[in-house]
């Protein structure tokens, strides 16, 4: 969610001094920047901020996703996003970047249609994430339980093995030991007296 909110609050900050910059140019005259300036300044940290958030947050948690999918399902599910998503989302941004200046003549006169595809695109991607929540956190915690039982019973089976061998040492050794050591005096030709025949 941190990564489509930090594009979405840069991106309206980009395209809001592109478009409307002109009512704020005194305000920005004031800081020694024109609106045009400004805005090469907020596309320089959506670029920074963007990127940060994608390499630090967005891919761990989108690897994160596969965990509680079987082995299969990891495998083409990764398959699926890693060979046909992820080329397929870039080159539709292309696509639609190179549709909006053939039909529009300029990319000037494209922007306010493509901060609007923009806005559309980061909702959406809000959504998505909103549903993979709802959708993964059950999961997760199944595996967790699945986990929490798993190791219980392994301490359950440690508890009873260290008092199954105490029970045995105090019970089965000492009587054994007693019992040999009382074969062993009565076959011993020292200590028995000679038999008389």
């Amino acid at each position: 969610m941190i990564t489509p909110t930090v594009l979405l609050l840069t991106g309206v900050g980009f395209f809001s001094l592109i478009l409307f910059g002109e009512p704020l140019t005194p305000i920005l005259a004031s800081f020694g920047m024109t609106p045009l300036l400004a805005a090469v300044y907020v596309g320089a940290l959506q670029n920074i901020f963007s990127k940060s958030a994608k390499y630090s947050l967005f891919d761990p948690c989108k690897e994160m996703a596969y965990i509680p999918l079987d082995e299969d399902m990891k495998v083409k599910g990764k398959a699926a996003i890693d060979v046909v998503c992820n080329p397929l989302g870039k080159s539709g941004g292309a696509l639609i970047q190179q549709f909006m200046i053939l039909t529009f003549g300029s990319l000037a006169n494209s922007t306010p249609y493509l901060g609007g595809i923009l806005l559309m695109i980061v909702l959406a991607w809000l959504g998505a994430a909103r549903s993979l929540d709802s959708q993964f956190s059950p999961l997760a915690k199944q595996e967790l339980e699945k986990e929490k039982k798993i190791k219980e019973k392994l301490r359950e089976t440690a508890l009873e093995v260290p008092v199954e061998v105490k029970a045995i040492e105090s019970s089965g050794n000492g009587t054994a030991l007693k019992q040999t050591s009382d074969t062993e005096a009565e076959s011993s030709p020292g200590t028995s007296s000679p038999q008389v025949q």
